[in-house]
């Protein structure tokens, strides 16, 4: 059980001493709790470091259901490093210990109970059971910059990624198979695409984000079928789309989007079986979304300095109209990104997110009472 590993009532870890530091280092509980706007619901504020701890990019869910824990990236140490967290106590534990990975932008497996991070162009995965131990999986030449997180097939059998070639301002997307290191060429994509998602369920899809060249310019989200290669663009230069994630069924792609004028950002999601076309109904300026597996709560990150709130918008069955609930001000801000909210639901009711409450980034768990 995980409260055996990380509660350290579990006979193989509790006869071994703790390491003092690095890999294996274990700490006590740092959680408070906070009111949340909503009664049902309370805040956990599961560290309390004055370094940056952060629950990583946008689109990473990182709990563990079989461990009962969560991932999170620390500075505590002085560098980006990977600690498991068990939500029943709040005791962690230290799973990576090097200078120099992008914890930013880590991964995690629950599948294979383990953990994928780029260091040097490497692509690593480390496992969240003692002894933690890591493999490198794909190292990239030097002329590619590996582009935001090693998006993860629902099995943490297959990559995807993007490398970027800034000599030719071109993109290539790729998948990487976890247990061989072989890597594929899907497309190459003009431009440079910031991250790229593979659909999670069927494994036969990537949904990708295209950066602006310019101010001017809009960022666009597009589609590659794995199989034929074929590209189909969601987004039209009218359009300013960011922040593309799948819904948990594997049939919808979505993403957050701006039309040309000074409209508020608004959900749209797209059936790539059906190619059809739905657009949500959110008043409220926010930055970065995500939904929930039952597919009934959008959430929010009010990005505005006004408006610094975890929303809820619950979705009417049947429409595409919502109800917003303020659930909980989290003080960040979307000028820099390791302290972006950033939230990703754990389950159906469930949200991780970072607060940058006390100026330094921490990670803060919205549960159900």
């Amino acid at each position: 059980m995980s409260v055996g590993l990380l509660g350290f009532s579990c006979a193989a870890l509790a006869e071994e001493s703790a390491a003092e530091s690095g890999k294996g280092s274990r700490f006590g509980a740092e959680w408070r709790t906070l009111p949340a706007l909503d009664p049902d619901y309370e805040v956990v504020q599961l560290t309390t470091s004055s370094a940056l701890d952060n629950k990583m990019y946008l689109d990473v869910d990182p709990y563990v259901p079989s461990l009962d824990s969560v991932v999170f990236m620390s500075e505590r140490d002085g560098h980006e490093n990977l600690y498991l967290m068990s939500l029943e106590n709040g005791k962690f534990v230290q799973v990576t210990d090097s200078e120099d990975i992008d914890g930013d932008h880590a991964n995690v497996s629950p599948a294979t109970e383990e953990a994928f991070y780029v260091e040097n162009r490497t692509f690593t995965s480390v496992s969240l059971r003692p002894p933690f131990l890591e493999k490198e999986i794909r190292t990239v030449p030097d002329k590619y910059d590996v582009k935001g997180i090693p998006s993860l097939t629902s099995d943490g059998k297959t990559i995807a990624a993007s490398l970027y070639e800034e000599e030719e301002d071109r993109s290539t997307l790729v998948l990487i198979d976890v247990r061989s290191g072989n890597m594929k060429t899907v497309r190459r994509i003009d431009g440079k695409v910031d991250h790229v998602l593979i659909n999670p369920v069927h494994g036969d899809t990537l949904l990708f984000h295209v950066l602006p060249e310019n101010e001017d310019d809009n960022g666009q989200i597009g589609l590659v079928d794995i199989a034929t290669g074929k590209r189909t663009m969601l987004t039209g230069p009218e359009d300013h789309g960011v922040h593309p994630f799948w819904e948990s069924n594997g049939r919808d792609a979505a993403f957050a989007q701006r039309e040309d004028g000074d409209s508020d950002k608004q959900v749209v999601t797209y059936n790539i079986r059906k190619e059809e076309f739905l657009s949500y109904d959110i008043e409220q300026s926010s930055n970065h979304f995500a939904m929930n597996p039952a597919r009934t709560i959008i959430q929010g990150d009010g990005h505005k300095g006004s408006t610094p709130y975890i929303y809820f918008y619950y979705i009417r069955p049947g429409t595409n109209k919502v109800d917003t609930v303020q659930m909980f001000k989290h003080r960040s801000t979307s000028e820099t990104e390791s302290v972006h909210p950033h939230a990703s639901f754990i389950n159906d009711t469930d949200l991780i997110f970072n607060s940058d409450a006390d100026g330094n980034g921490n990670v803060y768990l919205l549960r159900e009472k």
